[in-house]
């Protein structure tokens, strides 16, 4: 089916995001079907529907319409960058130029500042299959531009956005683009591809909240996380990882095997105390290629989740601080109602030589790659 767009307006402010909030559906095989808006580049819905009874459950989480998402201080769905999650000291170097950028986290940067992708209303195009097939192979990511199931089922959507030279303390004009598409096995696809005039970070991630049961579902703690990981980056006493890694055997990091969501809520563990349960970066074992790295179960219903990705890193969140009323379909949100698995670059990997570097080279298109497969 061909991609749908229609306006997503205000209901605060009529008329005044008129000409830039749209809505755009795309669809897989089935009944597959995601909403994306333009604020943010953030997933509004993503329907997915139940391979036995065909019940159809949105499993991302969010509020209703456009007042609540420019209000939104969790990052619903959104794209999040220039660089999401932290930096540490909100200062990085650069070829010996010291960046400083907003603080906004104690001492910490988080998610880049107040002018950051996710607050931006970024601008669409629908490709056709043919040509978001040919944006995907360009990509040259290993496991996914070779791989003809993962190349789109139909059309795509091409968001992007620019963040000039300075803005939130940043070098370089960058240009970023995010293809969203359903390819022929049923992953819902986010490639995201940066471009800059300058050495600067780029270090995106989408940052949708699942309950694989539905949005409305409540709490994810009974779920069943599997994470193809052996390690985790631990963190200082300001939430943020600073070179050091602990391997997960016979901790409440260790999913290897799977485990309910449950077990990395433990708040005796000094890495989860401080921010109410598992804020942690996973360690992927994928080597830069586009895998299978996790897996997410819901045992109550055998409905089941898989996540895929380039990235070397899986932020793990639980919702840890979610309080919100009136949500889409009236939902009410409290924590640990949903899991967030965010595919990225370490964070603070600007500021430690041992994490695989965020930052890209000018003129140099940098792409990444992460898809959402849902099975039952």
């Amino acid at each position: 089916m061909s991609i749908v767009s229609e306006s997503f307006p205000s209901v605060e402010h009529p008329g005044r995001y008129d000409d830039k909030s749209r809505k755009y559906t795309i669809y897989g095989e089935g009944d597959l079907s995601a909403q994306i808006i333009t604020y943010g580049a953030r997933i509004f819905r993503l329907n997915v529907p139940d391979r036995v009874t065909g019940d159809i459950a949105d499993v991302v989480l969010g509020p209703k319409d456009l007042d609540g998402y420019l209000k939104d201080p969790g990052n619903h769905g959104a794209i999040v960058g220039r660089s999401a999650n932290r930096i540490a000291g909100a200062s990085f170097s650069i070829d010996g130029v010291t960046y400083n950028i907003p603080r906004n986290d104690g001492n910490n940067n988080l998610h880049t500042g107040d002018k950051a992708y996710q607050f931006k209303f970024w601008d669409a195009r629908i490709l056709s299959l043919e040509d978001g097939t040919a944006y995907i192979k360009n990509s040259g990511i290993k496991g996914l531009c070779d791989d003809d199931l993962k190349m789109p089922y139909d059309e795509s959507l091409l968001l992007s956005c620019d963040s000039e030279d300075g803005e939130n303390g940043f070098p370089g004009n960058l240009k970023t683009e995010v293809l969203y598409t359903f390819t022929q096995d049923g992953t819902f696809l986010i490639l995201y591809k940066g471009l800059s005039d300058k050495k600067t970070v780029f270090a995106p991630t989408n940052h949708a909240y699942f309950n694989i049961e539905g949005h409305d579902n409540g709490s994810v703690k009974d779920q069943i996380l599997t994470m193809l990981c052996d390690k985790v980056t631990l963190k200082d006493d300001n939430n943020c990882p600073d070179g050091r890694y602990l391997d997960v055997d016979g901790t409440i990091f260790d999913f290897r095997n799977g485990a309910p969501v449950s077990k990395c809520l433990d708040l005796n563990d000094p890495q989860t105390r401080n921010c109410r349960g598992v804020d942690q970066n996973f360690c992927l074992n994928n080597n830069g290629r586009f895998e299978l790295v996790a897996r997410l179960e819901a045992p109550a219903s055998s409905k089941g989740m898989e996540v895929w990705t380039d990235l070397p890193g899986i932020q793990i969140y639980a919702a840890n601080h979610l309080e919100s009323e009136d949500n889409k379909d009236g939902a009410v949100y409290r924590p640990y109602d949903a899991l967030c698995l965010e595919a990225q670059l370490y964070p603070n990997a600007v500021n430690v030589p041992e994490f695989i570097s965020p930052v890209i080279k000018p003129g140099e298109a940098k792409y990444y790659a992460c898809g959402y497969r849902f099975y039952k």
